[in-house]
């Protein structure tokens, strides 16, 4: 049969709420007339305001799956979320590396949920080296990038020194003063991105929503500025869709 949608595949935890992980993954790719398959890196027990456990998937079980998976459908873009660690991490990658060598490969740094949960144990230097050198893109937040770039540095000069390496997009929701400026930097260019509207309040799951929205425009064939672009007026579009911490995808 003609398949004549691109694939997104979502590599991302089970949110049973919905608002976040691989569920909102898939929400916001079909809803961008892209097909989402997806693989669970872990399943949890949590509501939009409340973490309460966590299981992660085994390592071996979830290559097995993306084998077969990314080999099938021959995806455009990977979107990762949370995983539990780097050495996981990097196993994930290079499986994608085999099976889909021209795959766009997206890693959204989920470290810590709304909730303050931790997910993904501190990577070491050489693996985080080892994981950068072979993605397109990673969208931290400022605590994200801290947590992932344990120096005196600030978030802006951590996401400088990355940008011979991958594509940084730096989000601004949690920055003090520029709150919702975003940063992308490049090996070509450092581009900001404004929002068109500050909200007094978020919802759960917006960066999952964020990275998966970019991942579809991304497959669409949109070019990196535009696809962030986009995908962020996207995103102010689900935040301003109810007064819940759960996003309408409309």
């Amino acid at each position: 049969m003609l398949q004549t949608r691109p694939f997104v595949l979502s590599l991302a935890g089970f949110d049973p709420s919905g608002g976040a992980g691989i569920l909102a993954d898939i929400k916001t790719v079909e809803n961008h007339q892209v097909y989402g398959v997806g693989i669970l890196t872990a399943n949890t027990i949590q509501t939009e305001d409340a973490f309460v456990a966590i299981r992660w998937e085994k390592c071996d079980y979830v290559l097995q799956q993306l084998e077969a998976v990314a080999k099938r459908y021959q995806p455009q873009v990977v979107k990762i979320g949370i995983v539990e660690s780097g050495s996981d991490l990097l196993h994930y990658i290079e499986m994608i590396k085999r099976c889909v060598p021209q795959a766009f490969i997206l890693w959204d740094p989920v470290l810590r949920s709304s909730t303050q949960f931790d997910f993904t144990a501190h990577i070491d230097k050489q693996t985080l080296l080892a994981i950068l050198h072979q993605l397109d893109l990673i969208t931290p937040n400022y605590m994200e990038m801290n947590q992932l770039i344990d120096t005196d540095a600030t978030p802006i000069e951590k996401a400088e020194s990355l940008r011979g390496i991958c594509g940084v997009l730096l989000k601004g929701g949690h920055h003090p003063k520029t709150k919702a400026v975003d940063q992308l930097f490049t090996a070509d260019e450092i581009h900001t991105f404004y929002p068109q509207r500050i909200f007094s309040q978020s919802k759960h799951g917006t960066g999952c929503i964020l990275s998966s929205a970019i991942a579809s425009y991304i497959a669409l064939e949109y070019p990196l500025n535009q696809a962030i672009h986009k995908a962020k007026k996207y995103v102010e579009q689900t935040i301003a869709s109810n007064s819940s911490l759960l996003a309408y995808h409309v």
